[in-house]
């Protein structure tokens, strides 16, 4: 623990030394939450006071110190701003409503950095739709990172890891799952499976891909089968399906050709990975959840319109859902946190409305930019970062995944990239590398 906290110190005192070096700008502080991304969900705050993590901090230090940029929005992106504000006033209403307010208020602090992150990114790629290529980069070093991680744990086992407590999913009688730089090996599968898109991007050129890309975004599908991570697989496969439907020449022909390879070789590797042999067990983790799902929906239910406060499921399951844990090997009890269902999770702590709030900043986006690239131009780029947010949407129906700060990192980032290309300028910029 006091390792942690010392990684933590040492990342927040390298941002501060890098930032006045880089001119305290914008750009500095977006460039360096993404490149130290394996950092940025490091604790700063115990849980009873927030649970706040490194980008929590710097996020409220950038709000301090770019005030400016808060006060004025522009028409284009006051629809977000607009439901942001809503959603805050539902959670505050929701927090006050609860039964635990004082842990409901204080986890709102939680949600303000990722609102701060995306309005300083949305106001920088608007004077600088270049930073978008730098921060692909930043993902894409962040993969390599925690594929190295993953290396070092096939070599040394689990020791190599920043955690002194892993999740108990690591280790399973199947064999083990490896969760690179992430305490848990789902987060691990989503970071990669959300990644992967990300290396068929080819920016001298973005409908032809070359090799390399194709050679990385295959490294990137075995690492996902190395962390054992069945919904960020299925992620992969829907957002390569997208693919397929919508992004033309080489990536539709490469995607065909490898499912068709996948499924011929798939009957002679099944026992060689953890990923394929969970699937053909699917039905016991299906009994199990299942269960909980109708548990945490029965909690939506009997709390609707307000939900049961952000922040509060773990406590309200240890008190009025007392059925809802795992039993560890060391038959030690774990309350669940979490109804293993992102959508579950969000409807019962926040309520119908901040459930339809949370996905229309998300949905909308996706929508525009597609009606953007249907009925009025060409934008592929576009395509594959929602082929990367779809990735998502499948992965959390299995877990809720907004609670890691560095997969909030990349799914807002990937959204701005969504949403800024609306703009006449980043539209024709993402031309010029197109031609």
């Amino acid at each position: 623990m006091l390792f942690l906290i010392i990684l933590a110190g040492l990342t927040i005192c390298s941002f501060f030394a890098y930032f006045i070096k880089k001119g305290c700008t914008r750009e500095s502080y977006l460039l360096f939450v993404v490149y130290s991304l394996p950092m940025q969900g490091l604790g700063v705050t115990a849980e009873a006071y927030g649970g706040l993590k490194v980008f929590d901090a710097l996020a409220y230090f950038s709000l301090i110190f770019f005030f400016k940029n808060f006060i004025n929005v522009s028409r284009k992106n006051r629809i977000y701003s607009q439901l942001f504000g809503l959603l805050i006033f539902i959670l505050f209403a929701g927090s006050l409503h609860s039964d635990f307010i004082k842990h409901s208020l204080l986890s709102i602090l939680s949600v303000f950095p990722i609102f701060i992150f995306t309005r300083l990114l949305l106001r920088e790629l608007s004077v600088n739709p270049g930073l978008s290529k730098k921060m692909i980069w930043g993902f894409q070093l962040a993969f390599f990172i925690g594929a190295f991680f993953m290396i070092m744990q096939l070599i040394m086992g689990m020791r190599f890891t920043f955690y002194p407590d892993l999740n108990p999913n690591i280790a399973t009688s199947e064999g083990i799952r490896y969760p690179g730089f992430f305490g848990d090996a789902q987060m691990n599968a989503l970071f990669i499976a959300m990644v992967s898109f990300l290396f068929l991007i080819r920016f001298k050129d973005i409908r032809k891909p070359a090799l390399v890309n194709f050679i990385l975004f295959g490294a990137a599908i075995f690492a996902v089968l190395l962390s054992g991570g069945r919904a960020s697989f299925l992620g992969i496969c829907v957002g390569s399906a997208f693919l397929v439907i919508f992004f033309p020449g080489r990536v539709r022909y490469f995607i065909g050709g490898a499912a068709i390879a996948a499924i011929a070789i798939i009957p002679f590797i099944k026992d060689s990975f953890l990923l394929i042999q969970r699937f053909q067990k699917i039905d016991e983790g299906y009994q199990f959840r299942s269960y909980i799902w109708k548990e945490a929906y029965d909690i939506y239910s009997r709390n609707k319109i307000l939900g049961i406060g952000i922040g509060n499921y773990k406590d309200y399951v240890g008190r009025f859902s007392p059925d809802q844990y795992y039993v560890l090997e060391d038959n030690s009890i774990l309350i669940l946190d979490q109804p293993e269902n992102g959508y579950l999770k969000i409807a019962t702590e926040a309520g119908l409305f901040g459930f339809i709030i949370t996905f229309l900043l998300i949905v909308i986006p996706i929508v525009k930019a597609m009606y953007s690239h249907i009925a009025i131009r060409k934008n592929y780029l576009v395509l594959l970062f929602i082929a990367s947010v779809l990735c998502w949407f499948v992965s959390f129906n299995s877990l809720y995944t907004l609670s890691d700060r560095r997969i909030i990192i990349v799914l807002a980032s990937l959204l701005c990239f969504i949403i800024k290309p609306a703009d006449d300028r980043a539209v024709e910029e993402v031309n010029l590398h197109s031609q």
